[in-house]
């Protein structure tokens, strides 16, 4: 370790004690003629503002313009406050992998909710001042691998810093890559700005509208997948659109409405078919979380970016949930085909994406049991009598 880093070691524990449980709004721990301080003030404070006031403007953070960096971070402050946080408590570190930049310092900070304990890992790279009574604040760079000085005893959820390839200084897009990527970025802005909800039949208007905009980003990131652009966003959002879409128009199709629109008073051997038949849908389309996020409050309306989506299918599709689920659930319940034991291991296996929603699933204990029966095994019942848990 050179003699600066050493001497920009010692500062970074003399300015900053640790902040835990400490309301960053008081200053009395710390002082704020320092500019490292005054810095890690305007993050405690979730202040974009004060950051591009006291970020260096010609300095890139995270590879990226201080200006993108500040409105990055702008965009992280909003989504703390939205979680319920008034402010981040700021808790110091070092940087635990000495293969990520060994020649510089290793100062790194965790910023905390005050009530979500969600938080940031930041890695710091200072240097002292010419007169060695401060700091310069080099880069500022996220760290996968911060060990805080005074852990606590838990967390939230860790908070990513997202940076695209297009976003870094000298990144080269085409012509006509710049001219799709400006035009994902409305439309994507478009379709989210002003709305409760997502209506299907204007979705659809959007999608028809986008579609050749699509068609070349989805062309262009097929033939260069390593790269992560601005407009991916706006590919991923395409793709969910339509692959809900897909989804209620084959429940639309489905036994299930046909069954709950004739009020049908059905014998379990075709009421199972029925079932399973919806239950193929939800499983080939992948939305199993379906069985655990809807709630009756809500009308089990789907959300997507945390608007419902209604109109069309999508209404069908709430509609019916109720009638699904109330014939559905005993069903499972009687043929529940393992032992609490079993259950507890498929759950720890990860077989399937999603084992705890595939538990609920007629068509999964239906289809044990006829593989034992083919072995000449017989599963009991009763099983699902001990597994309320996962029903």
């Amino acid at each position: 370790m050179s003699e600066n880093q050493k001497v920009c070691l010692r500062l970074s524990f003399y300015f900053l004690p640790n902040w835990v449980d400490c309301n960053p709004f008081c200053q009395t721990r710390m002082d704020m003629d320092f500019y490292l301080n005054q810095v890690l003030h305007a993050f405690a404070s979730m202040d974009a503002r004060l950051l591009g006031e006291l970020l260096d403007p010609d300095q890139t953070y995270q590879e990226v313009a201080q200006p993108v960096f500040v409105k990055k971070m702008e965009e992280i402050f909003e989504e703390f406050r939205k979680d319920g946080d008034e402010y981040i408590e700021v808790e110091t570190g070092n940087c635990c992998e000495l293969n990520c930049n060994p020649d510089l310092i290793r100062t790194a900070y965790r910023f905390v909710g005050n009530k979500t304990r969600n938080y940031l890992d930041f890695r710091f790279i200072l240097e002292p001042t010419a007169d060695l009574k401060d700091h310069c604040i080099k880069d500022i760079f996220e760290c996968s691998f911060l060990r805080c000085h005074q852990r606590r005893d838990w967390y939230g959820i860790q908070v990513s810093l997202w940076i695209c390839d297009d976003e870094k200084p000298g990144f080269y897009l085409s012509p006509d890559e710049v001219i799709y990527t400006e035009i994902a970025l409305k439309a994507e802005q478009e379709i989210l700005e002003g709305r409760d909800c997502f209506d299907l039949d204007e979705v659809q208007l959007w999608l028809d509208k986008y579609r050749s905009t699509f068609d070349f980003i989805s062309h262009t990131h097929s033939e260069n997948p390593g790269r992560i652009l601005r407009w991916n966003s706006f590919l991923y959002f395409f793709e969910g659109f339509e692959n809900y879409i897909s989804f209620f128009r084959k429940w639309q199709n489905s036994l299930v409405v046909e069954a709950w629109r004739k009020d049908l008073d059905l014998p379990e051997e075709v009421l199972m078919e029925v079932i399973m038949d919806g239950e193929k849908i939800i499983i080939e389309e992948g939305h199993e979380y379906v069985y655990y996020l809807l709630d009756e409050k809500d009308g089990y309306r789907i959300p997507y970016h945390l608007k419902p989506i209604t109109g069309k299918g999508a209404d069908t599709f709430s509609g019916t949930w109720a009638w699904f689920r109330s014939r559905q659930e005993p069903l499972v319940k009687k043929y529940y085909a393992l032992t609490e034991c079993e259950t507890t291991q498929y759950l720890e296996s990860w077989e399937v994406a999603d084992p705890e929603s595939r538990l609920k699933s007629l068509t999964f204990h239906w289809e044990i049991r006829e593989m034992a029966k083919n072995r000449g095994a017989e599963i009991p019942f009763g099983l699902g009598m001990g597994s309320q848990n996962h029903l």
